[in-house]
């Protein structure tokens, strides 16, 4: 089955989105660069150490400013989103990266509140762009396609990082070079806010709010064909059936919503403690052992280009192959090798640098290149793109915004906590960070041994019953873990991308009803 070219171009703004995030944190960059540096944040770091170098407050709590803002923003996000629609909050978003943009690039020395406000614009873009990329595209997308173009948001993130270093590099010798590399993340922002304006609404927020005509019309569009009858049932009768239904902050605390209140809290903070903020942090002083990528902080930003490029192709295989080996292999497969990758990177450090060490022997270097790199196609092809799809596509309609506020608070407090304490805990705790970032892949994987469904196939108006009738939650969601016959959801129901395997989803965790 081909993907109809609608449905290609309604989730291209989400990736944008996620082409805009990562600039967002690779723009990270220019805090290096010299006027930057000297006008809003002089002064030195005073310890010189490979672990401590960059042991910098005020400019930890500049890049976490981002991450704390975005996180209360996704709870109004929940709201704007149900009652008005997915593109509103695209429209939101795309505008406050524009704002937050303008204030940025036009700072000057001694106004460091013009960087501050358009840090914390940029929060309010993150919050309403992660809420609504997801749910967006995996409402629009057909189900056997759904992971696939879910993940391009990632890719999307991950490009996003790539291009961002690339500019900072070309930019590094230029002494306003920091304006640049800012304003020039207004762009992606302004094609944000026309896929907002010009992309239609996804079905399911039109049948929440009672189109009922429009919402037929767009799933014939993004499907290609008019014979769409038994999806747009399917989605009618799952908003019927959610009618006079309460609250939706308070239904998914209820105890039929407890496996999806966990799997949104935990696979988004999972996925921020897997060690990916260690790798982007100490990425210079890894490779600074190594001449040959320039003077000054050049070398700094070729390695973050070269630890992101490998992370690049990784993602892109998750696109390819996602909904062909399914959630749970990618998780498992990318912890598994993570963990290896970190322990190792534990041990050379351990062995090749003391506490008072400047920089990495060359042989070391090396070495650390190729694990960081191991672990940065880890997760590439695993948490990465998984801990955002996931989380995406097992609620109720009902719950849906709610839930995905829930992940995205999660994910952007986590990172607000990783990026206000990472240079804290590498200066106490020298290479054994590590240790401790590869102690939460173990959790990780254990995590997804017993408590990841696999939901490559299942239409997303199903996925949330079907979670429910999981080996383990189903005791968690019904007394004596009977699972009752009106939420059902998997009986005679088998993946759109495969046969029905009884024995397969036994062993993923599913257990097939009927």
């Amino acid at each position: 089955m081909m993907v109809a070219l609608p449905v290609r171009f309604s989730c291209s703004a989400p990736p944008v989105r996620g082409t805009r995030l990562a600039y967002e944190v690779a723009a990270g960059g220019v805090e290096s660069m010299g006027q930057f540096k000297s006008w809003f944040f002089p002064g030195g770091d005073g310890d010189t150490s490979l672990y401590c170098r960059y042991n910098y407050k005020s400019l930890q709590t500049y890049s976490a400013l981002m991450h704390f803002t975005g996180s209360i923003a996704s709870i109004a996000a929940s709201y704007f989103t149900q009652h008005w629609g997915r593109k509103g909050s695209m429209i939101i978003a795309g505008t406050s990266f524009l704002i937050g943009s303008i204030f940025q690039a036009s700072s000057t020395k001694g106004h460091i509140w013009l960087l501050f406000i358009g840090r914390v614009c940029w929060g309010v873009g993150i919050g309403f762009g992660d809420h609504c990329a997801f749910i967006y595209t995996a409402e629009m997308a057909p189900p056997r396609w759904r992971g696939r173009l879910n993940t391009l948001v990632q890719l999307g993130t991950i490009t996003g990082i790539v291009v961002a270093n690339a500019i900072n590099i070309a930019t590094n010798n230029l002494q306003w070079g920091w304006r640049l590399s800012l304003g020039l993340a207004a762009l992606p922002g302004t094609v944000l806010v026309m896929g907002g304006l010009f992309l239609p609404e996804t079905p399911n927020s039109l049948v929440e709010r009672g189109y009922l005509r429009e919402a037929r019309v767009v799933l014939q569009q993004v499907r290609g064909t008019k014979d769409v009858v038994a999806e747009f049932d399917t989605i009618v009768l799952a908003n019927e059936a959610l009618k006079g239904m309460e609250n939706p902050w308070i239904a998914i605390l209820r105890r039929r919503n407890r496996p999806q209140l966990i799997l949104a809290i935990a696979m988004p903070f999972l996925q921020q403690w897997s060690g990916v903020n260690g790798v982007t942090f100490f990425a210079p002083q890894i490779f600074a052992g190594i001449s040959s990528f320039g003077e000054g902080n050049q070398g700094p930003l070729i390695a973050a280009i070269l630890v992101n490029g490998v992370q690049l192709i990784a993602t892109i295989f998750t696109v390819v192959m996602v909904d062909k080996v399914g959630r749970r292999a990618l998780l498992l497969s990318g912890s598994l090798l993570g963990f290896a990758a970190e322990v190792a990177v534990a041990i050379v450090l351990a062995v090749s640098a003391s506490s008072s060490a400047t920089d990495l022997p060359l042989a070391a270097s090396v070495v650390s290149i190729v694990l960081v790199g191991l672990y940065s196609i880890a997760f590439g092809f695993s948490w990465g793109p998984i801990g955002w799809l996931l989380p995406s596509e097992i609620h109720d309609l009902n719950t849906r915004s709610a839930g995905q506020s829930i992940t995205v608070f999660t994910q952007l407090m986590s990172g607000a906590v990783v990026t206000q304490t990472f240079l804290n805990m590498l200066c106490s705790l020298k290479w054994g960070i590590y240790i401790f970032f590869g102690a939460w892949q173990l959790i990780a994987i254990l995590f997804t041994l017993f408590l990841v469904p696999e939901t490559r196939g299942v239409p997303i108006e199903k996925a949330a019953n079907f979670v429910r009738a999981h080996k383990v939650w189903r005791h968690v969601c019904y007394p004596g873990g009977i699972v009752p016959g009106s939420d059902d959801s998997t009986g005679g129901m088998h993946r759109l991308s495969e046969p029905p395997n009884q024995i397969a989803a036994e062993q993923q965790g599913i257990t097939y009803l009927g």
